[in-house]
């Protein structure tokens, strides 16, 4: 790509003269840079050193000197929008596949993919720009953030819900399924029922473009009706051990869902649940314990900051009956 089409491309402004009009390709690495490169600036990395490994231009929105002016200085007003404008370029000359499907399914499809051509995007621009640019012709990409598809490659897909796959759940308990998939038996595997309709989208998906799978990698999706089997004391112990489950859900609209199926599946069961706003959901741990007798607890929280808060709780008692003693 030239400077001047980079410079009207990201609304940048060229702050030099250099004596290049080019670059070869955008690296964020100083340790990758190769003669020719283009290098994006975020203000951590060792600046001087791309330069002197013969970056031809840095693309960067800090107040930084310029100390060579020989090569393309270009300020841009957001680095951030600067790189989604450059893959929105980009990913309109490849051939690909962008799909947008929600947590569970997202999830689920990463647990049974054996795809390298699937790209799961991540958070962060900057890594998301890394895989795309690395990206394969006819990749699938898949996210569950339709703000950044829809900057990034605007003409993205969802994926339409279909029952036709042939699954016959066979028996299952509150937090594993037992079934049959095109004649193979599949035997307690730990995905509840409740996401089997899930499930069946995502390998008509993986079938519909030949992506290989194997299920037994399958397991429960992160703080989505995920069990913590816990003792008295609010231990964590080992799977299926105990009559108290902790089940973590982070999307408030999943609760209800969950609710009923426990309150139907399980009726025999004690079922309590902390659905609050997240700010709120430290004085859980109170409650809990004042409820020491019930079966199954559904919090609206995120696991690792859950468990965490506990530890913590049971650290500051420690301290205190060692200074007691």
């Amino acid at each position: 790509m030239t400077i001047d089409n980079l410079v009207k491309l990201t609304k940048g402004e060229l702050l030099t003269s250099p004596s290049v009009s080019s670059f070869n390709k955008i690296e964020f690495s100083p340790n990758k840079i190769s003669m020719g490169d283009l290098f994006v600036y975020t203000g951590f990395e060792d600046l001087q050193k791309a330069i002197d490994k013969g970056a031809y231009a840095i693309l960067y929105d800090k107040e930084i000197p310029v100390t060579d002016k020989e090569i393309a200085w270009i300020k841009v007003p957001s680095l951030k929008k600067a790189l989604i404008r450059i893959l929105r370029l980009y990913l309109r000359e490849k051939a690909i596949n962008v799909y947008h499907m929600d947590e569970i399914d997202l999830n689920i499809l990463k647990s049974i993919s054996l795809n390298r051509n699937i790209v799961f995007l991540k958070e962060s621009i900057f890594d998301i720009f890394k895989q795309l640019f690395n990206a394969k012709e006819n990749s699938i990409i898949v996210s569950n953030d339709k703000s950044i598809l829809k900057d990034i490659y605007p003409d993205f897909k969802t994926i339409e819900s279909d029952s036709e796959a042939d699954i016959k759940i066979v028996d299952y308990s509150t937090f594993e399924t037992s079934f049959i998939y095109k004649e193979t038996f599949w035997k307690n595997v730990k995905l509840p029922k409740i996401f089997m309709e899930n499930l069946k989208s995502m390998l008509l998906f993986s079938e519909k473009y030949g992506i290989d799978y194997e299920l037994y990698n399958l397991n429960f999706v992160e703080n989505h009706f995920e069990p913590i089997f816990i003792d008295k004391y609010l231990n964590q112990k080992p799977f299926g051990s105990t009559q108290r489950v902790l089940i973590f859900e982070k999307n408030y609209r999943l609760t209800e869902k969950e609710l009923k199926f426990l309150k139907k599946e399980a009726r025999w069961a004690k079922t309590i649940s902390f659905i609050e706003n997240e700010e709120e959901y430290f004085k859980n741990f109170e409650k809990i314990k004042k409820y020491g007798d019930f079966n199954f607890a559904v919090i609206f929280s995120v696991k690792e900051k859950f468990l965490k808060y506990l530890s913590e709780q049971k650290i500051k008692k420690e301290k205190i009956l060692f200074k007691e003693l």
